[in-house]
């Protein structure tokens, strides 16, 4: 006997499913929508903001004329400060290599001079602490006269570090070594070096002081005696 497909019971999966709720597992509790997306929205926008508000208060605020000299008279007056101690020390150096070249170096002078050179070199070098707080510690207002002032910092750093020191090592060598030729030719070339840094320098600060309407404190780099070498 035949049965008919009519009387075939129904197959497990034949039941209708059930209406969608409309959450998914990624959606909040009683929300149709990725409660993760916005808070990611939120957490932007907020970083967005802080960024925003850090750009604004980094801007240069502008300053009046007034303001500006005593700024650049105060950066000036603390690069003069650093500078002194490397521009006695380099002017005792000429002063000892010129009685050395003209004979008129005493007895007493010549037991004290190599200890003098050796400190003069020290105080044009890094490891002195006046030079130090030139290179690291004065920030110059960034104004227009500011950028000569700068300039005027960057190029007195040089005339310090680079000029005087290696000035310094000419003469230590020279006075263990007199009539050195090759030395007293680089000597030579030092001396033009620290006469046209300390030009340059001077030159800034005019140019400051053109824009300020004022006179600044002038840079404190000696006029150098030229060596008899």
């Amino acid at each position: 006997m035949t049965t008919s497909s009519d009387d075939a019971p129904p197959t497990p999966n034949s039941s209708p499913a059930p209406p969608s709720t409309g959450t998914s597992a990624v959606d909040g509790p009683g929300t149709g929508v990725n409660w993760f997306k916005r808070t990611w929205v939120i957490v932007t926008a907020a970083i967005v903001v802080v960024i925003g508000a850090s750009i604004l208060i980094d801007l240069p605020r502008p300053i009046s004329n007034a303001e500006d000299v005593a700024s650049q008279t105060a950066s000036l007056k603390e690069i003069n400060t650093d500078v002194a101690p490397c521009g006695y020390a380099i002017n005792e150096t000429f002063l000892i290599h010129h009685d050395q070249v003209t004979g008129t170096l005493t007895a007493t002078d010549r037991e004290s001079a190599t200890k003098m050179l050796v400190d003069d070199q020290t105080a044009c070098s890094f490891t002195n602490g006046s030079v130090f707080d030139l290179t690291n510690n004065i920030q110059v207002e960034d104004t227009a006269a500011g950028k000569y002032v700068d300039r005027m910092l960057s190029i007195t750093t040089t005339w310090v570090t680079s000029d005087a020191l290696a000035a310094v090592e000419d003469i230590q060598y020279l006075y263990l070594h007199p009539g050195d030729r090759a030395k007293a030719r680089d000597l030579v070339a030092q001396e033009k070096l620290l006469a046209r840094d300390r030009t340059q320098a001077v030159y800034d600060i005019q140019q400051a002081d053109v824009l300020l309407h004022t006179h600044l404190p002038d840079p404190n780099l000696p006029v150098l005696p030229i060596s008899s070498s």
